[in-house]
């Protein structure tokens, strides 16, 4: 129920008039609480559903052994259609679905459920899949839920390029079967026919191109985190207390969360009692404004109760780079951090969701490129999950988030050391502090893939970096003593990070990949 009136757009803000509502924390009186929406068990249809940890994938776990428990449910209720200027278009309906995993005993759950929607390709959960092991450790309750539209003639996930119009066909064809309600419909009709939100390509545009964003995704995300902190009786989270709320989105839909902030809606949509719906935000893998319309950085109501963390790949550091957009510097109040994580891809084979195939640097435009032959495999999920730790604690317990340098630009590029190939500054996990190959970005080889990829050292180079294998696992054990104490990796991980390399590659060199 609105409690004060609001013109929500980039030209006209509200202007807050801000209440201490005890502890000392400052709220702002001028808000409204979203809609609560309807919430339903999806039927069983016989099939383990999209996203499903239980599912043989990406995306699974051993729910089981964690003392874990999987739901599934349809989300529904009346929401804002908003545009990518901030100003509502229209109330419609919508119905959507959501997973939520859960600790089965109460006692384990520490207070806080994750909400993240799922990418457009495949309905998987990017996020998930790089902090799965650490929520599941640490007892928090996860939720993935659905932001998509029905298929259209003319799909605005696959723009018009005017440059190479060969493009557009081509995207189609790989991924125009894994994407909107349609594709999750054919695979299972029964449970998700009824899917379906607003969308009118004509009235809702970014970049001068139809929205490839589902106009109401801000208000779903607000209804979905009331659903859950609200701590209903009969709710998704029943027999949880939920005490906070948390944004992890990397990907595609990232973007929407983005929009959320600079748009005012942390501010406009609270708790009834003034809370904010979201505690924290933690955004990754996606360059803002890269999909379609502005490359801002910080969004334009930043929150004070909350932290904006938004951690890069190499990929997307890359991206702004050679984009020659400036990356903002950190800051304690409003509490921003950016994290450009050398060593991490945008995309890796462990991450594809449900149908999507997607062509190795070896096998695409550059097949004798020997920075075209192998896919990064190293653990992304240890820095990834760090980080979020940091957040975690920075809500909880007022502990400072670390601050890393950034990574070394030169021109429209990046600054790489001569002696291990390998780009200067940003998060450096064990694997590039003491690396055995140099990882690359399609940015800047074109191999003509999704994938990035890497060149491992041949022996002659190994030996003459590091004398001996001994020598280089020694390094490679202090570089993780080294990440653990800058706080971008967790101390349960590091035992399990094994290097790179291997006696064997020290002898010989590094063969082809067959893919």
């Amino acid at each position: 129920m609105s409690r004060c009136h609001w013109k929500v757009g980039r030209q006209t803000r509200c202007h807050f008039v801000m209440v201490v509502m005890g502890m000392g924390i400052v709220y702002p009186a001028c808000a409204e609480t979203p809609r609560m929406p309807n919430i339903s068990l999806v039927p069983q249809s016989g099939l383990l559903p999209l996203s499903s940890a239980l599912r043989t994938g990406t995306e699974h776990a051993n729910l089981e052994d964690a003392h874990y428990v999987e739901e599934e449910y349809y989300l529904s209720g009346l929401a804002p259609a908003i545009n990518a200027e901030g100003t509502i278009v229209v109330d419609a309906p919508y119905v959507t679905r959501f997973l939520i995993r859960k600790p089965k005993d109460a006692t384990r759950f520490n207070g806080t459920v994750i909400i993240e929607p799922f990418s457009w390709f495949g309905e998987r959960a990017a996020g998930w899949i790089l902090t799965r092991d650490y929520l599941l450790r640490r007892g928090y309750a996860f939720v993935g839920y659905t932001l998509n539209i029905n298929g259209l003639a003319d799909d605005p996930k696959f723009p018009p390029t005017p440059v190479n119009p060969k493009q557009q066909e081509d995207s189609i064809r790989q991924y125009g079967g894994i994407v909107n309600f349609d594709f999750m419909r054919r695979f299972d009709y029964a449970r998700y026919a009824p899917l379906g939100s607003y969308y009118d390509a004509k009235r809702f545009q970014r970049g001068g191109a139809p929205d490839p964003f589902a106009p109401q995704s801000q208000a779903i995300g607000a209804q979905l985190a009331l659903v859950l902190k609200s701590n209903l009786p009969d709710g998704p989270a029943r027999g949880l207390r939920v005490q906070r709320v948390y944004v992890n989105s990397s990907a595609v839909t990232a973007q929407v969360w983005l929009d959320y902030l600079d748009q005012g809606r942390h501010q406009q949509w609270r708790m009834p009692d003034g809370r904010p719906l979201i505690d924290a935000y933690m955004t990754g893998k996606l360059a803002y404004g890269e999909v379609a319309g502005d490359p801002i950085r910080v969004p334009a109501h930043m929150p004070d109760d909350a932290p904006f963390v938004t951690v890069y790949s190499q990929s997307e550091t890359l991206h702004d780079a050679i984009e020659g957009i400036t990356l903002p510097s950190d800051t304690d109040r409003p509490l921003l951090r950016y994290y450009e994580v050398m060593g991490t891809p945008h995309l890796r084979e462990a991450d594809l969701g449900t149908g999507e195939i997607e062509a190795w640097p070896n096998e695409a435009g550059k097949p004798d490129d020997p920075r075209c032959q192998f896919i990064y495999d190293e653990p992304s999920e240890l820095p990834f999950s760090a980080i979020l730790d940091a957040m975690d604690r920075a809500v909880r317990l007022n502990v400072p988030m670390p601050k890393a340098n950034r990574v070394q630009r030169l021109n429209k590029g990046v600054q790489r050391d001569t002696r291990t190939g390998n780009i200067d500054g940003g998060v450096r996990p064990p694997w590039i502090q003491v690396p055995a190959a140099e990882y690359w970005t399609d940015y800047e080889t074109g191999c003509g893939v999704i994938y990035d990829s890497k060149r491992p050292y041949s022996a002659v180079r190994l030996r003459q970096l590091y004398g001996s294998y001994d020598n280089y696992a020694r390094q490679f054990e202090e570089a993780k003593r080294q990440s653990v104490a800058e706080g971008y990796l967790l101390e349960e991980d590091a035992a399990g990070l094994k290097p790179v390399a291997s006696p064997l590659d020290f002898a010989r060199d590094v063969p082809l990949p067959h893919h």
